[in-house]
């Protein structure tokens, strides 16, 4: 997701250059995926974390709990809206 965030920033185009909505939506959407990226490896980082701790003590059960999917979820949703986001403004330059 961090490779995402530093694309959409860039907002590269191989073929023609970008537009002025996607100049002026670049920014704030790939900071948006950049602490996407951040929360989503702090979350990995708690879960290793809980699991080690648990293996000392010999009760070590591998599993996600209620914060991970609701990380997750939020990631989904931003993933799926930015998308939406692109297809329409795509659709508009048309």
């Amino acid at each position: 997701m961090a490779i995402v965030s530093v694309a959409i920033i860039v907002s590269f185009h191989l073929k023609h250059q970008p537009s002025h909505i996607e100049m002026r939506v670049s920014l704030p959407v790939g900071l948006l995926f950049w602490v996407l990226s951040v929360a989503c490896l702090a979350n990995g980082l708690a879960n290793y974390v809980k699991t080690v701790v648990k293996y000392g003590r010999r009760r070590a059960l591998v599993q996600s709990g209620w914060k991970t999917q609701v990380v997750f979820t939020v990631v989904a949703c931003a993933i799926i809206a930015v998308c939406v986001l692109f297809l329409s403004t795509q659709a508009k330059m048309r």
